[in-house]
């Protein structure tokens, strides 16, 4: 799936759809539905401990409010992707079509507009089935599960695993099957 374009009716334009709208589909059909409709791994931005001044584990916003994760978050332009999921899939017409690239230009697949990410921060590789994340040099850098990356070596990259772009954005590496069993719990 990492190199044939594909985009469900629900994503933006930026790649982005809401983990309410994905709850809310997980809800209404099988698990096997669920992949053949959303087929690429999703990203979830989540917030953890290395993104808020105290506090353990992975935030919800709904726990405390967004007002008080505005006074505690390092910066509040993450706000607009918190609890979205984005496809690690190409966009139609985006060159290289064996990477899928992510970054702040709008000429990624996936696009998080964020001072502190990178134009193009890094991309994703499907290699016989296992998936690899490579930083392409970025300002901020990249880690995985809070390791740093070294710029320019592949790293893979599993099921569960957390995902650092710069200083600020976390997501969650989530094949379709377990982003389907997130979604029903949320």
């Amino acid at each position: 799936m990492s190199d044939t374009p594909w985009r469900a009716p629900e994503v933006d334009e930026e790649g982005f759809v809401s983990m309410a709208k994905l709850a809310k589909r997980a809800r209404q059909i099988s698990c096997e539905e669920f992949v053949e409709r959303y087929p690429a791994p999703g990203l979830w931005v989540v917030l953890r401990d290395s993104d808020v001044q105290q506090g353990d584990g992975v935030l919800d916003p709904s726990d405390s409010g967004v007002q008080l994760l505005t006074m505690s978050i390092k910066s509040t332009a993450i706000l607009r992707y918190l609890n979205k999921v984005g496809f690690v899939c190409k966009r139609p017409g985006n060159p290289f079509a064996h990477l899928i690239a992510i970054g702040r230009s709008v000429r990624n697949d996936l696009v998080i507009g964020i001072d502190t990410v990178s134009k193009v921060h890094g991309y994703f590789v499907n290699q016989d089935g296992r998936w690899f994340f490579t930083d392409r040099t970025s300002t901020n850098g990249s880690a995985i599960n809070e390791r740093p990356l070294e710029p320019g070596v592949r790293t893979p990259i599993a099921d569960r695993d957390f995902l650092r772009l710069g200083i600020e954005v976390t997501l969650q590496f989530l094949l379709p099957e377990t982003l389907w069993d997130k979604a029903r719990q949320q």
